[in-house]
């Protein structure tokens, strides 16, 4: 992010949920507490805009949650409602405006609960209520009518369940989720709604970079284009395969292989069609890139973050 901003790059610093949580939450959870300290100290440090509350990061208790946000951690959460008060535990949303752009970010989790945290808010004592996020999303959506250029879901919902909600709910421009930790490079579209998912245990930095030029059209893939070039290369690979396999064959009935050539060849035109349109529209209206890049070998080792962990006794994880 330093370096991303020492470009005088607008950027945004987001994450989907399940920030915290550790698979020692219950063998050892002190030092999951520990981990789950230096990170939201690092996203503080990052400055982020917004990070939704995942079901696993309940497995550290609401107290822990609510104190990180008394610390400035932007955490949100449309549906994650306190039972007494019937009201949102943090904020539903939040609005940030970069670059001339207002950007409203709406968290969700899922009503279905992971059986451990389940068992660790019964334990605990501390009740929550989780609501449908379809009936959230409506009733969420004619408050923010006018206030916003473009709507972020951060969804821990799961794929299966963001492209229901897209089904359900016009006016979502981006789902980013993380719930199953599939990277998904290329995403999903339902309707004018891409979805998107970058990996786990912060593998990868998803990226969406985004040109708004009217706020009322919907966006389109800038980076469809290449995506379709990727597609043909694969197509002409394997019809060189083919042709080989085909001029080294001494048998007469060649018919099976001229066959999937013919295939080949009229699935290559049709995507040459589309890459046309593409390349016509990448530079052009409302649209976005969205990449998926490795962290491991692009960051060194940061001084600042080592001395975080030889304080809190952890050498290595």
């Amino acid at each position: 992010m330093e370096k991303i901003r020492s470009e005088n790059t607008p950027a945004l610093v987001l994450d989907s949920g399940d920030l915290f949580f550790s698979p020692q939450a219950n063998l050892n959870p002190e030092f999951a507490l520990k981990k789950a300290l230096l990170f939201g100290r690092a996203y503080r440090r990052m400055g982020a805009a917004a990070i939704n509350v995942g079901d696993m990061d309940l497995l550290l208790g609401l107290d822990f949650l609510k104190n990180e946000f008394s610390q400035g951690l932007p955490l949100i959460s449309a549906n994650l409602i306190d039972p007494s008060s019937k009201r949102p535990i943090f904020r539903p949303y939040v609005i940030r405006e970069i670059a001339g752009v207002r950007i409203a970010f709406l968290g969700l989790l899922s009503p279905d609960l992971n059986p451990q945290v389940a068992s660790a808010i019964k334990t605990a004592q501390a009740e929550v209520l989780i609501e449908d996020p379809v009936k959230i999303v409506q009733e969420t959506l004619p408050r923010l009518q006018g206030r916003t250029d473009i709507l972020v879901l951060l969804s821990d919902l799961g794929v299966i369940r963001d492209q229901m909600l897209a089904r359900s709910v016009r006016g979502i421009h981006f789902i980013l989720g993380g719930h199953e930790g599939r990277p998904l490079q290329m995403g999903n579209r339902v309707g004018q709604t891409f979805i998107f998912q970058s990996s786990s245990k912060g593998m990868y930095l998803g990226k969406l970079r985004i040109t708004l030029e009217n706020p009322t059209s919907p966006f389109t893939d800038g980076g469809r284009a290449n995506q379709i070039q990727e597609q043909i290369n694969h197509l002409d690979r394997g019809l060189q395969a083919l042709q080989k396999m085909k001029e080294g064959s001494a048998r007469p009935d060649n018919r099976n292989n001229d066959q999937m050539i013919q295939d080949i060849q009229r699935r290559k035109e049709k995507l040459l069609e589309e890459l046309k349109q593409a390349q016509q529209n990448q530079n052009r209206g409302n649209r976005f890139i969205f990449s998926l890049e490795p962290l491991e070998k692009a960051l060194p080792q940061d001084e600042e973050v080592q001395s975080w962990l030889t304080e809190a006794g952890i050498d290595r994880d």
